[in-house]
């Protein structure tokens, strides 16, 4: 974690930040070979049923509390609130953390400050663990609460209870220490399944021009054999008005040789006529089936430029996405000495959904943790129903009143609930973006366009990326 906070300003900022001096009392000979971990078991200088304060915890707990708990800009925040002199100059967000880690080791105004704002957002949790009254109740509390994602709120509430023994204090931090080499696995994966996106995506690309080339060397032969039958019918035209003529003879000869004659080339003129009107509705026939033929491939390239911008709009939100927790090489992770690295969770956002809460109705089962780690990315809280598997049409109605933003995957979800969540949106004007599959990509897409368009469309009900159609029955994924 942070190691360095013994530097010269750490060191005014203590000092600067210091409390008045209380009566030096005889610790006597116990408190004398405790351990600073074996002085928080003991309860030392607290009530054995009162909560840890941040300054009594061990200082190796100050940095994984306030990293995780907290973001650079409440750090900033609580700075200017208190108006620290040390704090005002400071450029980059480790020097605000390492400061903030360096000031919790005693109690003084920004450590007080601190605990205030951990006590107030985190209210909801403490008050759930205050129900444990041991430490295993205490510890089924935070595997519970880790295993639903739930980790900022319970890691304060564990870290501060009063039966949290050392034994489980010790796992909690092992839990969130680890937390953070999973999260870097994830983006591993993620960036993995980037890269093969955009395989597919330049092999789409690729089909769909040669598939161009090829629609149009057929369009243009297909013109030259309309041109050639134009010219065909153009040719019985005047065939059929040297028949008419050759009628109007017939009429002024009544008999001889040469009226016979003209019969017998009657007859065949009729003859040859017959087989050029065969020809003519063979030609037309043939003409309609390559007018049908040209139609069916423009609606062919269509759907696939349509292919090729989903897929290009997907990759951009993963893009995004993807990059905003990417650390750059040579990066330790924990121990940060001197790195500018920004993949810690008090990075700035790209996408940022400023603590919304997103419902998700419908979407695959199995991807439904890539969901919520894609929201949490962006600053958000994801609530989810199922679409109308299990969950009731009661339930639906209750998450959609209290989410801040709707998505919708249409090819996920039942036919009741993607009625009834257009309708809710449409009628409480409350952002809702409909997608046409429940692809990690769509749902990406979806998230960038409730972060980069909060004053759009969106915000006044629901909106439609891709193609909207009519939503398959629900399957389990």
């Amino acid at each position: 974690m942070c190691r360095s906070l013994n530097t010269p300003a750490n060191t005014e900022l203590r000092k600067a930040m210091a409390t008045p001096a209380l009566p030096k009392v005889d610790p006597g000979p116990v408190a004398e070979l405790a351990t600073p971990t074996d002085s928080e078991a003991t309860g030392a200088r607290r009530g054995a049923n009162r909560r840890r304060r941040l300054w009594e915890l061990w200082h190796k707990y100050h940095c994984p509390i306030i990293g995780t708990c907290l973001e650079v800009e409440d750090l900033r925040r609580l700075a200017r609130k208190i108006g620290s002199p040390t704090l005002r100059d400071a450029k980059s967000d480790f020097e605000v953390h390492v400061s903030f880690v360096a000031a919790a080791d005693e109690k003084n105004p920004l450590s007080i400050a601190v605990q205030k704002e951990l006590e107030r957002r985190y209210a909801r949790s403490v008050k759930r663990f205050a129900a444990a009254k041991s430490a295993d109740a205490l510890r089924a509390l935070w595997h519970r609460a880790l295993a639903d994602g739930e980790v900022q709120g319970a890691f304060w509430a564990v870290m501060t209870h009063a039966f949290a023994d050392v034994e489980l204090r010790s796992q909690a931090f092992e839990d969130v220490h680890m937390l953070s080499h999973q999260i870097g696995a994830g983006l591993r994966a993620d960036l993995a399944a980037l890269a093969e996106a955009r395989k597919a995506l330049s092999h789409l690309r690729k089909e769909t021009e040669s598939e161009s080339k090829r629609q149009a060397r057929r369009l243009q032969k297909k013109n030259e054999e309309v041109e050639q039958l134009r010219e065909r019918v153009a040719t019985l035209e005047g065939i059929e008005q040297a028949y008419e003529e050759t009628r109007e003879r017939l009429r002024e000869l009544e008999d001889g040789r040469e009226l016979r004659r003209l019969r017998a080339r009657v007859a065949e003129l009729e003859q040859e006529n017959d087989r050029q009107g065969r020809r003519l509705a063979d030609a037309e026939l043939r003409a309609e089936a390559l007018e049908h033929g040209l139609e069916a491939a423009e609606a062919e390239v269509m759907s696939l430029t349509a292919q090729v911008q989903e897929q290009t709009r997907a990759c951009e939100a993963l893009e995004r996405l993807v990059g905003m927790g990417t650390a750059p090489e040579g990066c330790a992770g924990d121990d940060c000495d001197g790195c500018s690295c920004n993949a810690h969770p008090d990075r700035v956002l790209d996408l940022d959904l400023a603590g919304q809460r997103i419902l998700c109705v419908g979407g695959r089962s199995d991807l439904a943790p890539r969901y919520r780690d894609l929201v949490q990315r962006c600053n958000g809280e994801l609530i989810r129903h199922d679409g109308g598997l299990e969950d009731n049409r009661q339930r639906l109605e209750a998450v959609l009143a209290s989410a801040d933003a709707v998505i919708c995957p249409a090819d996920a979800v039942s036919h009741n609930a993607y009625a009834l969540t257009k309708r809710f949106c449409k009628r409480m004007a409350k952002p809702c973006v409909l997608v046409s599959r429940s692809s990690v990509g769509a749902f990406a897409e979806a998230l960038s366009a409730l972060a980069d368009s909060p004053d759009s469309q969106a915000a006044s009900g629901p909106i439609s990326l891709g193609i909207e159609r009519a939503p398959r029955a629900t399957r389990a994924a």
